[in-house]
């Protein structure tokens, strides 16, 4: 599973890069003009805005109970985890803190913590 990480790592980093290289000289057209604009002033303000993004997902989803498909265990996830987690719909692949078990656990409606 580590492995899984550093690929996710890996293709984060990559994906960065890129986008710093294209953005390497930015042209905006407000109204009529055109403005050139250094890639950092575009770069700076996504990585905050995904980065807020990040954490109100992570804080939304921790707060949320999930239900183990194969022991049918009920949890929390954590922060960190629920926010990097990969989901289809309301499903969330996570590892059951019971038996161990990484699959794909069911949001259970209604129930939050508080």
């Amino acid at each position: 599973m580590k492995s899984l990480k550093r690929v996710k790592i890996c293709v984060l980093l990559c994906v960065t890069a890129l986008t710093a290289l294209s953005l390497s000289s930015c042209e905006v057209h407000f109204f009529s003009k055109s403005y050139d604009v250094a890639w950092y002033y575009v770069l700076i303000p996504s990585v905050l805005f995904i980065g807020a993004a990040l954490c109100v997902a992570g804080l939304v989803i921790s707060k949320s109970t999930y239900v183990c498909p194969k022991c049918g265990h009920r949890f929390h996830p954590k922060f960190f985890v629920s926010a990097f987690s990969f989901h289809s719909g309301s499903d969330r692949l996570f590892k059951c803190p019971e038996c161990g078990q990484r699959s794909l656990c069911r949001k259970e409606r209604g129930q939050n913590k508080k």
